[in-house]
């Protein structure tokens, strides 16, 4: 079942299009990529899922209902949590506050509730605590909870980032280059990290990476944008033999600017 479909999708920017009659399908439950070249689009895409931008034309569903035109709130209130190419953190808050933050999708109490203190407020805070404490687990920062996020290491930066998103208890979860400035035994981490998410949350992910070996480690269907359109979609293996997907990024014999 399609969790999420996108169909016909375009974004144009002063007459220059950035995503051109873009159609695919998230699948509940699936682990999918967005992969391209520099400048094909694919952040454009993200930011039309989750609000930021609005859409020239065509339309993008989530769970049988359009998000055109919805709020980025809104959509943050459906389920649909993203992170972003650069770290987003609160850096002079801890990490576990960072990480309580996250929990606002969820939380009910209202401002003068706070302000008040009220038992189910005092019940919410106590609730947000213990899913932030095991988001942390999750991630492997437990131990570090309390020193401030401008003190971890960038690696450490991603996974209180990661850990963030999964407090709000995300049913699409929308990852941007998470694997950006990681070593190689962050990334091995990382995809642990996607794939329990999945397996143990019953979290869809969808993921936008320049890595390809995390790429292909991690995903069960991937779809292929070059000029804003999709030139390819299909399995990991499917896609590594796609010539239209090897000329994208390597270049023809024609293109002296092929590597």
């Amino acid at each position: 079942m399609a969790l999420m479909q996108v169909s016909d999708l375009t974004m144009t920017f002063s007459g220059i299009t950035a995503i051109e009659n873009l159609t695919f399908n998230i699948e509940e439950g699936s682990i999918t990529s967005l992969i391209g070249p520099n400048g094909a689009g694919k952040t454009s895409v993200f930011n039309c899922m989750t609000g930021f931008y609005k859409a020239t034309n065509g339309n993008i569903t989530f769970q049988g209902e359009s998000l055109i035109n919805l709020k980025p709130y809104k959509i943050t209130q459906k389920g649909i949590i993203r992170t972003f190419q650069n770290v987003r953190l609160f850096k002079n808050l801890t990490v576990l506050e960072n990480v309580i933050s996250g929990t606002h999708r969820v939380t009910k109490q209202s401002v003068l509730g706070a302000l008040l203190k009220y038992p189910a407020q005092r019940r919410e805070e106590k609730e947000a605590l213990k899913i932030a404490e095991t988001c942390l687990e999750t991630v492997g920062l437990s131990e570090k909870k309390h020193q401030l996020a401008k003190n971890l290491s960038y690696g450490d930066q991603r996974r209180t980032e990661l850990a963030r998103a999964l407090a709000a208890k995300p049913k699409l979860l929308l990852l941007d280059e998470p694997a950006a400035g990681l070593n190689r035994e962050e990334k091995n981490k990382l995809a642990e990290h996607i794939h329990f998410f999945r397996d143990k949350f019953g979290i869809t992910v969808f993921l936008i990476e320049h890595d390809m070996d995390l790429v292909m480690k991690v995903s069960e269907k991937v779809v292929v944008v070059n000029f804003g359109g999709k030139i390819a979609e299909g399995t990991p293996e499917e896609i590594q033999a796609n010539r239209l997907v090897i000329e994208a990024y390597l270049g023809t014999d024609e293109d002296e600017g092929g590597l």
